[in-house]
């Protein structure tokens, strides 16, 4: 089971203020968003800009390596996403980080052998993405995702 730090997602309930922040005060280019699903299943193309009524206005990924292998998601809050949803973890309350691998079955396998419990997401935010999250004993909110291709 082969894990590589992928993305940190930072949330807040201003996404306009998170988004300057990151970009002016930073100075972190911010990167054309992949296909994207919103949580109730719409799918997005990533292309809505800002004042747009489109949905991704609530996001934006930035660039956080010359490589574009490491990133920053800023996202908006959504307090109740995992409740709405029926799974036990909110990655969108409080923030996580993410992990990409090649065999996300390898890494259900190897939780459920170790009782560790996880919630299944699939593929809900970002097209062609296999998600699950699952919090450490502090409670730190992790996703570990694998590309669909």
């Amino acid at each position: 089971m082969r894990l590589r730090l992928h993305h940190v997602n930072v949330v807040s309930d201003n996404i306009a203020e998170l988004l300057a922040f990151y970009q002016d005060v930073l100075g972190l280019k911010q990167m054309p968003l992949p296909p994207m699903i919103d949580h109730v299943g719409h799918e997005g193309d990533g292309a809505d800009g800002p004042g747009d009524e489109g949905w991704t206005d609530n996001v934006g990924f930035f660039e956080a390596a010359e490589d574009d292998q490491l990133q920053i998601h800023a996202g908006r809050r959504q307090a109740y996403l995992g409740p709405l949803m029926g799974h036990a973890v909110n990655p969108l309350l409080t923030g996580h980080f993410a992990f990409r691998t090649d065999d996300l079955d390898e890494v259900r396998e190897e939780l459920r052998a170790k009782g560790i419990p996880f919630s299944d997401y699939g593929e809900w935010a970002v097209k062609d993405w296999d998600q699950i999250f699952f919090t450490d004993p502090a409670g730190n909110v992790i996703e570990i995702h694998q590309v669909l291709r």
